[in-house]
């Protein structure tokens, strides 16, 4: 995890920034439990389930003799439903084609996901919640489509960004809250088509980059302290 972490910080903010658990803060993390069955750790998306079976497990049982069971007694509501708690296990650790997937729970045609929840179609992903089509991502949540990106949240065919929300097609660009078609643009929000801007006023490439450094700056010395 914190190899993959690593890159994708170093990717986004252009030095080298060991992971940290603030990258976390805000994302609905799976939460480690107990498998009701054999007492072995599984991730569960939904806190507060009391009683869980691991995905493996349920898969076991199948190789063995099943689900089924024999004849119960059903005279009253009572034993319907004593049966039905018996076997009624939510399943947690799920994963479905999918590699390398740790702490995580319900993950689908993915690989490479760590301590993440709802994720598909994606690869290389840390800390992060819902996520469609996506790729190496750490710390966001509910986009599609995003690559390389860190505190992503809402977005879609967003990449190398660093706190972005509600965006579309936003790259290279820091800080940024509701844009379209956004291209090395920082702390600017409500923007469409625009190139070289900060906090909404359009700048000189050369000016823009002079105050890029110092937000980089910032970033790594007391925004992430």
């Amino acid at each position: 995890m914190n190899k993959v972490g690593d890159y994708i910080l170093e990717q986004v903010l252009g030095e080298p920034v060991s992971l940290s658990e603030k990258f976390a803060e805000g994302i609905p993390l799976p939460e480690k439990a107990k498998s009701g069955v054999s007492g072995e750790e599984v991730w569960v998306a939904r806190a507060g389930k009391s009683k869980l079976i691991s995905q493996q497990e349920v898969a076991d049982r199948f190789k063995g003799g099943g689900w089924m069971r024999a004849g119960r007694s059903m005279g009253t509501m009572q034993d319907v439903l004593k049966n039905w708690s018996e076997i009624n296990y939510e399943a947690a650790s799920r994963s479905i084609n999918s590699v390398n997937v740790e702490e995580s729970d319900g993950v689908y045609n993915s690989r490479e996901v760590y301590r993440s929840s709802s994720i598909f179609d994606s690869k290389n992903i840390v800390w992060s919640y819902k996520l469609f089509d996506c790729q190496y991502m750490l710390g966001s949540r509910d986009n599609s489509a995003c690559s390389f990106g860190v505190g992503v949240r809402e977005s879609i065919y967003c990449s190398h960004c660093f706190e972005v929300s509600w965006s579309h097609k936003v790259s290279g660009s820091m800080f940024i809250h509701d844009c379209t078609n956004l291209t090395e643009c920082l702390f600017c929000a409500h923007l469409r088509s625009k190139k070289y801007c900060v906090a909404n006023v359009q700048l000189e490439e050369k000016e823009y980059f002079r105050i890029k450094k110092m937000v980089m700056e910032w970033i790594l010395q007391d925004y992430l302290d």
